[in-house]
């Protein structure tokens, strides 16, 4: 099915939500589009006995059985405000046929009178709020999709149907009014009988819980943002809501009209981490982050999760990459040669170590290992890290020193490569070219990182090695002293060897294993479909909502 917009159009927003969103000042967002939160609606209607099927009041029951509202529903819908209050709904009772009972005078002689009602849309003003859960009170599908759900709080946003009212018709077009035919005598008595069925719809379950049809989304916070070091963010610490609209040009971002028949429209999950501040103002309009197909052919996505360069490209994913820079440093331990015995023999000492350890650590030149940001460009972001490590023995006739440098860049398709290179240079002052030697040994590797939905939802990362890190050596043999290299070339060898760069793919893997390193799923009410970067470097993950037909109950966002 169309929503109205050509190939032209799809293409530019398409592109836009690439170089255009913007998170703002939060951690997380989850955005849902108003199409993904009525196909929910409409699985809820299917089951028999909810009450959003069908209407049947009698408020009196056989004390005045003729006084009644009966009317068999098609799934409701709801339409997100996009005016001032961004935190309410049109919620549309869709009538596919009715009937009103009443009397028609008082007393014996009461008449009972009837009338039956059309196609109807009884449009109702609600607000949505949370409502926290007592830990005994959270679903069994709830708890099984956290791997520890005592680490969560698990909240629910619900229709609030306390303070519902009914939009009257006004001009019979707009869709966030009401739109039903009804005459002077019956419209008397509809409204006290809708307000009884709204009181049904307030009603909360036979376990005292707020009832199925209430609820939109769970959500699931973090108790103590202490327990999730190492998680990216998927348990966020505070959030709130509010709704977006689908902009196709600039006076849409400020318009309470909504386009394309307001299907993708957003609500979205305002969410920060680690237990940081709630920023005052709520998140402004940039770009889409939801997509509409053109076509039967096109590509069509209910929502995204987008994680801020803050907390996922700079908070999580660089530094533990930066594991990598930490195991391809040489680090020089000793580098000297001397005469002794009076200038008769030579006693030299060059070798070092690969990779910093906890020594290596208490040295601030070490300290910062960490990727830096070198240039930007075309969409494009690069990161390296170079470390030289320098030793120069110079205190007389002999002189040594070895270098090394490391350079990686990563960009939105996460490509990395780097080389470590350790260079042994000896030179005899006095005695011309035949007391010079040089050993050169390299260690090049390249790999990429994937990230890609998998299960019920979930992102993962995944390394592939297009080829094995290869090892190269180079000597310049001195003529005087063709073997003193040898040793040197050999402990470095090894170094590589033994290294975790003997099984790139492992170690990479091991950085983003486990439940909460990295992976999170987003509910089995929507799948993780792709990933990619955005211009500001957030990690945008797109949503795709399953079928209302698949049996699945809502489950946490974020």
């Amino acid at each position: 099915m169309t929503e109205g917009i050509d190939q032209a159009t799809y293409k530019r927003l398409t592109s836009e939500r690439i170089t255009n969103t913007s998170i703002g000042a939060f951690d997380q967002l989850t955005i849902i589009s108003q199409r993904a939160i009525n196909g929910q609606l409409a699985h809820m209607w299917r089951k028999p006995d909810s009450p959003l099927r069908k209407i049947s009041v009698r408020p009196y029951g056989d004390d005045a059985p003729d006084y009644f509202f009966d009317a068999n529903l098609n799934p409701p819908t709801v339409n997100l405000s996009l005016g001032p209050n961004k935190q309410t709904v049109i919620f549309c009772l869709n009538v596919k046929s009715g009937t009103i009972g009443w009397y028609k005078g008082v007393g014996p002689k009461a008449k009972p009178m009837t009338e039956d009602i059309g196609p109807s849309r009884l449009a109702l003003r609600v607000n949505m709020a949370f409502d926290q859960l007592a830990e005994r009170d959270v679903p069994e599908n709830i708890k099984q999709a956290p791997v520890k759900v005592d680490d969560y709080s698990v909240g629910q946003l619900l229709f609030d149907f306390t303070t519902a009212d009914l939009i009257p018709k006004l001009n019979g077009i707009d869709q966030n009014e009401s739109d039903f035919t009804i005459s002077k005598d019956a419209e008397t008595y509809f409204y006290p009988l809708l307000e009884h069925y709204l009181t049904t719809l307030r009603e909360k379950g036979p376990d005292g819980k707020p009832a199925e049809h209430n609820i939109i989304n769970y959500t699931a916070t973090a108790k103590d943002p202490k327990v999730f070091p190492a998680a990216p963010t998927c348990a966020p610490t505070t959030l709130n809501f509010q709704n977006l609209p689908f902009v196709l040009k600039e006076s849409d971002k400020t318009s309470p009209n909504a386009v394309l028949g307001g299907k993708n429209s957003m609500l979205v999950y305002l969410q920060m981490t680690e237990g940081r501040k709630f920023p005052f103002d709520l998140l402004q309009p940039s770009a889409n982050w939801v997509m509409p197909p053109f076509d039967e052919t096109s590509e069509q996505y209910d929502g995204t999760v987008c994680l801020s360069k803050a907390s996922f490209l700079h908070g999580f994913l660089l530094p533990r990459l930066a594991h990598i820079n930490q195991e391809s440093t040489w680090v020089v331990d000793e580098a000297w040669w001397k005469a002794i015995d009076g200038g008769f023999k030579n006693q030299y000492l060059v070798y070092g170590h690969l990779g910093l350890n906890s020594k290596d650590l208490q040295d601030p030149f070490f300290q910062d290992y960490q990727w830096k940001l070198t240039s930007q460009e075309n969409g494009v972001r690069t990161y390296e890290y170079h470390r030289t490590h320098k030793k120069d023995d110079n205190h007389g006739a002999w002189r040594v020193w070895q270098e090394e440098g490391l350079d990686s860049s990563s960009k939105c398709v996460m490509k990395l490569s780097g080389s470590t290179a350790i260079q042994t240079y000896l030179h005899l002052d006095g005695i011309g070219e035949i007391g010079k030697t040089t050993s050169l040994v390299t260690c090049t590797w390249e790999a990429s990182l994937i990230l890609d939905g998998v299960d019920q939802g979930e992102l993962k990362i995944t390394a592939n090695i297009p080829k094995e890190p290869t090892i190269r050596t180079v000597e310049d043999e001195s003529f005087l002293y063709p073997d003193i290299q040898d040793n040197i070339m050999d402990q470095t060898r090894n170094g590589f060897k033994y290294s975790e760069f003997a099984n790139l793919k492992g170690s990479l893997e091991k950085l983003f294993s486990g439940s909460w390193a990295f992976v999170f799923a987003q509910g089995r009410d929507f799948f993780i479909d792709r990933a990619c970067f955005n211009r500001e470097g957030d990690l945008l993950c797109q949503l795709k909502y399953k079928s209302v037909g698949s049996g699945n109950p809502a489950q946490p966002s974020g």
